[in-house]
Parts: structure tokens; sequence; C-alpha cells
């Protein structure tokens, strides 16, 4: 892997962390991140209007848009439900976790991408310490149960969407997919949460917009680095957004520091490190 690719992915994992934290403190309402949504697509509009049109009209693309669009939007749902009901320190390691290793194997099996012994390692590592992080309150089982089904969503968008930046430019991608998401959610915020659209954005308008730059700039970083690295390699490497968000817990929301969580940041560290070593 390259150094840019290397840099551009820990970058990637640090924007992750700081918006999945910003989903956290207002406890994964749906509302404020819909918000971030609409925030999202009108903030990359104008880059739209410079793209070449050619790169807007490759109908074999339109299938991965539709696909990403339904599993990115059941992902902020059960995302919004998972931080509702748990710990940022149980629901973003798990649900993670869950997506390297899903996508790790399924990149082999269906993009026919090969893993080195000293990539395998590191992948390896990582996801011992995301759930060395995450699966110590086996109590919330909602919340892990969510998290699972966000995990399930990781694993099917990064496979559709690998193959799809190897079609057009990932800017119009992103864009597209973003779009056709906050549609499929709108629905239920204007049949449920209708009454608090005003208040919600109100209270929580500095949240809307990291969610909202975060999650779609996170991506897009991640799209462009599809390009050039093995999706296995990248979408396992991001996940050092995971020690990244403990250390955001130990230090603004006061959690304690543990030796379990030290030795799953430590794994995560090192196994990072394995997988800049395996390209």
């Amino acid at each position: 892997m390259s150094l840019i690719a290397f840099l551009l992915i820990l970058f990637s994992a640090t924007l992750h962390a700081i918006w999945n934290f910003a989903s956290k403190k207002v406890a994964g309402d749906i509302t404020t991140m819909w918000l971030g949504l609409i925030i999202a697509c009108t903030t990359l509009t104008p880059f739209i209007l410079f793209l070449d049109p050619a790169q807007l009209y490759i109908e074999n693309v339109y299938p991965h848009i539709i696909i990403s669009g339904i599993t990115h939007a059941v992902y902020f749902f059960y995302l919004s439900r998972a931080y509702e009901h748990g710990e940022i320190s149980v629901v973003y390691p798990i649900a993670r976790g869950i997506g390297v290793f899903g996508t790790a194997l399924l990149a082999i099996f269906i993009v026919g991408e090969e893993i080195s012994i000293i990539g395998i390692a590191g992948i390896i590592l990582i996801i011992i310490g995301i759930f060395a992080l995450g699966l110590k309150n086996g109590h919330q089982k909602k919340s892990i149960l969510f998290a699972l089904l966000v995990g399930a969503m990781i694993i099917s968008y990064s496979i559709v969407d690998k193959i799809a930046v190897g079609l057009t430019n990932p800017i119009f991608y992103i864009y597209a997919f973003t779009t056709l998401f906050a549609l499929f959610l709108t629905p239920h915020i204007l049949i449920k949460k209708r009454n608090l659209i005003k208040q919600k954005w109100k209270e929580n308008k500095k949240f809307s917009f990291i969610i909202g730059i975060g999650s779609i700039g996170t991506y897009l970083i991640i799209l462009f680095v599809f390009q050039i690295a093995q999706v296995n390699y990248v979408v396992a490497l991001r996940e050092s957004a995971v020690a990244i968000g403990a250390i955001l817990g130990f230090i603004f929301l006061k959690e304690k520091i543990t030796k379990r969580k030290l030795a799953g940041i430590i794994a995560i560290l090192v196994g990072a490190i394995l997988i800049k070593l395996a390209v």
C-alpha cells in the first residue's frame, strides 16, 4: 500500500470517528442525522456541475447506486437505533469489526483479491482489537443486535462501491447514492418526526454539520482510495477509527481506561502497521 493511500485512510478514519462521536452525542437522533445528509448533498451539488457529462450517464453504474443507496439508508437507520440504545464503545467496534471480517472474505471471492500472510495477520489483529474494545457489555443486547446489522450493511456497500468506483467518478457516485438514501429516509422522517425537524435543527445544527460533512467527506476519501488499493486492506485499515473513537471517549466522555481497552487499541495500531507493510 502506498504512503499516500495509507495516510488518506488514517485521515478518513479520524473523520469517521468524529462524526460517529457526534452521532452518539445526539443519542443517535435520526432527524439530526437526516438533516446532516441534506447538508452533505447540498455541499456536493456545486462540484457535480463541473464534472464531465459523459461520467454521469454510465448505465452499468446505476444498479450500484441503487443498491448502495438502499444499504446506506438501512445502515443509517440501524446506526441511529444502536446509538439510541447503547454506548459508542460497544456499538462502534462491533459494527466495524463485522464489516472488516465480512468484507475481507467477500473481497476474495467476489472481487478476486489476494491477501498476503502479513496482510492476513494485520486484519486479524484489527478484528481482535475491535472486539476487545466492543465486547465488554454483553447486557446491551439491543445495541449489539443493531450493531451487527450495521456491520452487515458495511459488508454490502463496501463490495458494491469498490466495483462502482471503477466505472465512474467517485464524486458523482457518492453524490448519487447519498441523495438516494436521503430520499429513502425522508418518508420516515416526514411521517414519524415531522414535528421535530425545526426543533432538532435549532438544538443540534452543529452536530448535523459534523455528521453530514464528516460522513460524506470520510467516505469520499475511501472511494478514491478504492481506486488505488485493495478493498480488504482499505476497509481493515480504516477501522483504526475504532481506536480513535475510544480515545475520544476517554478524553471527552470520561470513560474508564482499562487494560482491555489499551490492549485493543494496541492490537489495532499494530494491525494497521502490518497492513501498511503488506503491499
